[in-house]
């Protein structure tokens, strides 16, 4: 199973803070969110690129510690620095931008340690493969409603994947295989009319990544 390091962080904000006590929907700010990606050349030199769109929305209830995310990174808004390696990212060789408009990701379940969600497993889909992943969770800061701001949280997701386990095997002598893929969130409060799940959804917590139907179970992990 491929693991997401240091707190991806895929996407998630539930924490210490406290959280409403039905669930809630809160939707990803593509405005605000930010994602990005980095590879090593040589095994040395970092190239990087970001995402200039991601969306999505988590589903949550506090007293069951049950919902279901789901985020979607909009490939065709990616751009790098150097225009070579924009491009090469963007072609079949890697993203294959062309083909495969988005990466996305669906949970399963949510692990808690104690109160704190400790990652959230579910599949990874990357150039049209799909695979098991662990997202964790870190950096998380949710704040209350005030008088002229929703709900909202903030948190830092990052995902680390062996790109040959998704097809993507090509310039395996001089580009790693290993690619990390951060994300800066901003997920704020909707009601229900602002999400069309197809079913009336309920108040929701604080963090965010696309809504799924049907609830994601979760486990605890003394």
């Amino acid at each position: 199973m491929i693991s997401f390091r240091r707190g991806l962080p895929i996407v998630l904000l539930l924490s210490t803070f406290a959280m409403p006590a039905v669930a809630a929907t809160y939707r990803i700010e593509p405005a605000e969110t930010t994602a990005a990606f980095e590879v090593r050349f040589l095994g040395l030199f970092p190239l990087r690129g970001d995402f200039r769109r991601t969306a999505g929305t988590l589903v949550f209830d506090p007293r069951t510690r049950r919902g279901s995310i789901e985020v979607s990174i909009d490939t065709t808004t990616l751009e790098a620095s150097v225009r070579k390696a924009e491009s090469s990212a963007r072609s079949a060789d890697f993203f294959h931008v062309e083909k495969f408009a988005s990466i996305d990701f669906k949970s399963s379940r949510f692990v808690f340690d104690d109160s704190r969600l400790r990652g959230i497993e579910g599949m990874l889909t990357l150039v049209g493969v799909t695979r098991p992943v662990v997202l964790q969770v870190s950096n998380v800061q949710c704040e209350p409603a005030a008088e002229r701001e929703r709900a909202h949280c903030r948190a830092v997701a990052e995902l680390v994947v062996k790109r040959s386990a998704f097809g993507m095997t090509s310039w395996s002598h001089s580009v790693s295989d290993e690619v990390t893929i951060r994300i800066a969130i901003v997920a704020r409060q909707v009601t229900d009319a602002a999400v069309d799940t197809g079913a009336p959804t309920a108040a929701l917590p604080r963090l965010g990544l696309l809504a799924v139907p049907g609830g994601t179970q979760a486990a605890h992990h003394p």
